[in-house]
């Protein structure tokens, strides 16, 4: 989406080819070259970034990494598999962190040709959610309605919502709140002093 934003998409993928550009082609497919090693650079996983280090331009990376990802090998499809199957909620971490997860897991499946209904990827969203989940995936399981990928991942949405965030985010508004509650019920060490220096002054005055 981002290469296609930036007009780089066909230099990237080798759409172009370089070898039958005009001499004042070439410096426009540089610029884009250069352009697209940038957003590459800039969107991939830090741990990813192995993988293109030695890429001199954009459609070098763009080889690099469907090198790794796209080939369609029996054991890179099983583990690719096994992780999207398997692919574990985090509760302390954002629910659009789980689903992102998941949804790009699903990409790279399709993008080495193995099939995948919105159905599958749905139930998958559903299934793997935490235990302290299971009200709103029990509520999801038992809609006899279609539902697309949206609308799983709006609920999901919603419910967190609801929840006032993660579990991680709860509890720090908790103990931000309790530090609060002690700090208005106690008068801090600096204005106990002041009192006592008030309650001094007071008795030279009488």
């Amino acid at each position: 989406m981002v290469l296609r934003r930036l007009s780089c998409w066909d230099v990237t993928t080798g759409k172009v080819d370089k070898s039958k550009l005009k001499t004042e082609e070439l410096s426009d497919y540089a610029a884009k070259a250069e352009q697209a090693l940038t957003a590459i650079g800039l969107t991939v996983d830090p741990s990813q970034y192995g993988y293109i280090r030695d890429s001199a331009d954009g459609p070098a990376a763009w080889a690099a990494l469907a090198g790794v990802y796209e080939k369609n090998s029996r054991a890179n499809r099983i583990a690719l598999k096994r992780q999207f199957f398997n692919f574990r909620h985090d509760t302390e971490r954002p629910i659009r962190d789980y689903i992102s997860g998941i949804t790009d897991l699903a990409a790279r499946l399709k993008s080495i040709g193995v099939k995948l209904s919105d159905e599958d990827i749905t139930d998958v969203l559903i299934f793997n959610l935490g235990e302290s989940w299971s009200n709103i995936a029990g509520t999801l399981t038992a809609s006899k309605e279609e539902m697309k990928i949206a609308d799983v991942t709006g609920a999901l949405v919603d419910e967190e919502g609801r929840r006032g965030g993660t579990n991680h985010e709860v509890a720090e508004a908790l103990i931000a709140k309790k530090g609060n509650n002690i700090s208005r019920g106690k008068p801090t060490m600096e204005a106990r002093h002041r009192m006592l220096h008030l309650r001094q002054e007071r008795s030279h005055l009488a």
